[in-house]
């Protein structure tokens, strides 16, 4: 019944922004349902299943995802577009552009806030819930804050230095020479004289100190400096696939193809 109330109450005045903390709505989530929320905090990786925004003080080494909030970024749709057909509403090169954007970033958005994920109940509730066929189900990426419009961008973060929630990604290591040798050979032949972004003599080749996703020399990753000396180039897998404007370089997949490699442009 208190948490009716609670709910009741939030609900008075739906229109206005609400601005708070994520440790307070994390501490009594139902207090927040339905409500336009402004908060800061340090968005994640924001790649694949997992998009999170987290206090800002958090490291890697202290990341906890119990202390973050699932999110999605706004699309920015205009209301023509949202009284459409529902499968049109749906713009995923939209919502990968904004994650893209704004991860491994200190920011402050606005959103909706849905409690479901958080407490198990639905929302919003009409009765108490005791009837455990009566639960909420949430999949890997439900969120509860949605519909982020970002107000400011306080803080850029390189990947080396960001949060990664999603524990499937691991280390990264200077490849071999050999391996390194032939992976630049392959760029060069393949892709350099394509590429549009200026180069720079300083390059990497880097491959996963466990292989994950591909067998163990099958897979390599070939990164260029954005800058004139050689930057720190990334030390985890999570970098090359999560793309952001904050680091100082960028990279292709290389792929064992045959006795050689192939080297991928974007």
């Amino acid at each position: 019944m208190l948490h009716i109330i609670a709910a009741t109450l939030a609900l008075s005045d739906p229109s206005a922004v609400v601005e708070t903390s994520i440790a307070d709505v994390l501490a009594d989530p139902e207090r927040f349902g339905g409500q336009t929320l402004r908060m800061r905090g340090q968005v994640d990786a924001c790649y694949g299943f997992v998009c999170s925004i987290c206090p800002e003080d958090m490291t890697p080494a202290t990341e906890e995802y119990r202390r973050c909030l699932r999110i999605s970024f706004d699309s920015f749709m205009s209301e023509e577009d949202r009284a459409g057909p529902s499968d049109a509403r749906y713009r995923p090169v939209v919502s990968r552009g904004m994650e893209e954007a704004f991860r491994f970033s200190v920011i402050t958005a606005e959103g909706v806030f849905d409690p479901s994920c958080l407490t198990r109940r639905p929302w919003p509730p009409e009765e108490p819930v005791d009837d455990i066929q009566d639960e909420v189900l949430c999949t890997d990426r439900a969120t509860t804050w949605s519909g982020l419009q970002v107000r400011a961008v306080h803080r850029r973060l390189m990947s080396n230095d960001g949060l990664v929630l999603d524990g499937r990604y691991g280390s990264l290591t200077l490849a071999s020479a050999d391996i390194s040798t032939e992976v630049q050979a392959a760029y060069r032949a393949d892709v350099a004289l394509y590429d549009d972004r200026p180069i720079t003599e300083a390059m990497a080749v880097l491959v996963a100190e466990e292989a994950s996703f591909k067998p163990a020399g099958q897979e390599a990753h070939l990164c260029l400096s954005k800058v004139d000396d050689a930057p720190e180039w990334p030390r985890r897998e999570m970098s090359v696939w999560a793309k952001t404007p904050n680091d100082p370089y960028y990279c292709y997949v290389a792929l064992k193809n045959g006795d050689g490699w192939r080297v991928f442009s974007d």
